[in-house]
C-alpha cells in the first residue's frame, strides 16, 4: 500500500495493529500454543515474535542509517530473496520463549516503532532515497512493510488458519 501522508501511514499502522491484536486476543489461551498457524508449525506466539523481530530489524536499519552507517538489509548474511531462510531463523530464535515474554516484547516493540513513526516528519518519510540504504525508495516503504502491511498479513494468516481449524 502506498501512502500519501504521514497521517495515512499512522492511521494504517494503528488500525492494522488493532485488528491483529483484537483477533489474537479473542483466541483462547490454549489455541495460542497450537502449531500449524503458518510456516514450520508456527504458533500464534511464533507469529507475534516474527512481527516483533521485523519491527526491530527496521528500527536497527533506521538507527544505522541515521548514524551514517549502512545497515545489513534485511539482516546480516541474508539477501531479500532469502527471506524464507531468514524467517525460519527468526522462528528458531524465538520459538522457545514463553507467550508472556513474546507478548511483552510484541507490545513494547509496537510502542517503540509507533513512537518513531509519530516523530518522523513527512519529508523524512516520503523522500525517495533520503537514506542510502533505502536506495530509491522512501523510508515509508520500509516502515509500512514492517508495520501495517505486516500486521495485515498476520491477520490474514491467522484468519485462514482459524477457518481451517474450524473445518
Amino acid at each position: 500500500m502506498k501512502f500519501q501522508s504521514k497521517t495515512d501511514l499512522l492511521e494504517a499502522i494503528e488500525r492494522e495493529h488493532r485488528t491483529f491484536v483484537d483477533l489474537v486476543g479473542s483466541q483462547p489461551q490454549q489455541l495460542c500454543a497450537r502449531a500449524a498457524v503458518w510456516g514450520d508449525d508456527w504458533t500464534i506466539k511464533d507469529l507475534c515474535a516474527h512481527l516483533t523481530e521485523w519491527e526491530q530489524m527496521f528500527l536497527g536499519w533506521y538507527r544505522a542509517g541515521r548514524e551514517g552507517r549502512k545497515p545489513a538489509v534485511p539482516a546480516e548474511g541474508y539477501k531479500w530473496n532469502e527471506t524464507p531462510l531468514l524467517n525460519k531463523a527468526i522462528w528458531q530464535k524465538h520459538r522457545h520463549k514463553s507467550w508472556r515474554v513474546v507478548r511483552r516484547q510484541f507490545d513494547s516493540s509496537y510502542e517503540e516503532i509507533l513512537s518513531l513513526a509519530e516523530q518522523l516528519d513527512e519529508r523524512e518519510l516520503l523522500t525517495p532515497g533520503l537514506y542510502p540504504w533505502t536506495k530509491k525508495l522512501p523510508l515509508m516503504t520500509y516502515l509500512a512493510a514492517n508495520t501495517s502491511s505486516h500486521y495485515r498479513t498476520g491477520t490474514r494468516i491467522l484468519k485462514r488458519w482459524l477457518r481451517a481449524s474450524d473445518e
